[in-house]
């Protein structure tokens, strides 16, 4: 049995969300704070006028029967759909509005703090003090402070070592060590609107492996943008390398330049984003067999979860959400 009732999760990405719906429906008291606006982590989608862009990730796969079925349930209840299947014959999944209907549905159903940025831990009296500063629409700052019997980080491994660090928490030698060589690569993307239709294969959308551009995704072919010709292009890990520090107004025009050839349209504009996280290439204890995906610290009632112990896969970050909370909820 769980030996805590309460829980504080940063973090709204797709691990954090699912982690905590488990918790939930085990009687835990769970509070998640998340620094940005909305849900879903990398599962992003913006609207900019009239169009829509998924700009993060582009779609999900379904390897273990686990997240198959929650995959499946998500289609039953109208928020995903399968759009097309990959080279290797894998059906690859969509929300039925953007990549972020799944993330805005399950967040609906949890306390989610939103816009609070966290700052500092500190474990006090058998209990978690969690410190935040909270922004409003207009960019005031508010301090804030919550308390929880148990923590759970599910944002990205460097971030959350490095608030782990700064707050004084002691890891373990070993496992600090282990944790710090997990890395990502980046990715710069561009949000553009063309004239017209890109004119792209179908299904609207090309996996490239190219020195500048990782991906090509027509939204409105996707069905998520009612503006024809509005397009995603992911660069590579290579390119958002060299051009992170530029700004948009020099790395956007090599981007563009380089999808030219493969788009039936001109550039009417384009806004870029910049993913300091986005695919994890050394994940959690990777060479061993029997890995966990998640990690329980052994001094401290904490744990980290997400996609640095599991894989770049979307699948990967959940199914590291929902066996953390399984393990915590049921730890023997």
């Amino acid at each position: 049995m769980k030996t805590f009732s309460s829980c504080i999760i940063v973090g709204a990405g797709i691990s954090g969300l699912l982690a905590a719906t488990r918790l939930q429906r085990d009687g835990v008291q769970v509070t998640v704070l998340e620094k940005g606006r909305g849900f879903g982590g990398r599962m992003a989608t913006r609207r900019i006028e009239k169009a829509v862009f998924d700009h993060g990730a582009q779609f999900v796969t379904t390897r273990e029967a686990a997240f198959r079925e929650l995959v499946e349930g998500w289609m039953e209840e109208g928020l995903a759909r399968p759009w097309y299947k990959g080279p290797l014959g894998n059906m690859r999944y969509v929300g039925v509005n953007g990549m972020n209907t799944v993330p805005k549905a399950l967040g609906a159903k949890l306390n989610v703090l939103r816009s609070e940025k966290v700052t500092r831990l500190k474990w006090d009296k058998n209990r978690w003090v969690v410190f935040a500063d909270a922004s409003d629409e207009e960019g005031k700052i508010t301090k804030k402070r919550h308390e929880a019997e148990y923590l759970v980080l599910s944002a990205p491994v460097p971030q959350s070592l490095k608030l782990l660090q700064e707050s004084n928490i002691d890891l373990d030698y070993d496992e600090e060590e282990e944790l710090s060589r997990i890395t990502y690569t980046k990715c710069i993307t561009a949000m553009v609107h063309l004239n017209g239709p890109a004119g792209l294969p179908n299904p609207g959308a090309m996996d490239l492996n190219h020195p500048v551009l990782r991906w090509i995704g027509d939204n409105s072919v996707k069905n998520v943008s009612p503006v024809p010709g509005s397009i995603t292009i992911n660069s590579s890990p290579k390119f958002a390398e060299r051009y992170w520090d530029a700004s948009d107004e020099e790395r956007l025009p090599v981007l563009l330049d380089a999808a030219r050839p493969f788009i039936k349209a001109d550039v009417v504009s384009a806004v870029g984003h910049r993913w300091g996280f986005s695919d994890p290439v050394r994940i959690y204890r990777e060479k061993e067999p029997f890995r966990k995906p998640y990690y329980i610290d052994s001094e401290h009632p904490f744990a980290l979860c997400g996609d640095g112990f599991g894989g770049a896969r979307i699948e990967a970050a959940a199914i590291s959400g929902m066996q953390l909370a399984e393990k915590l909820v049921r730890p023997i």
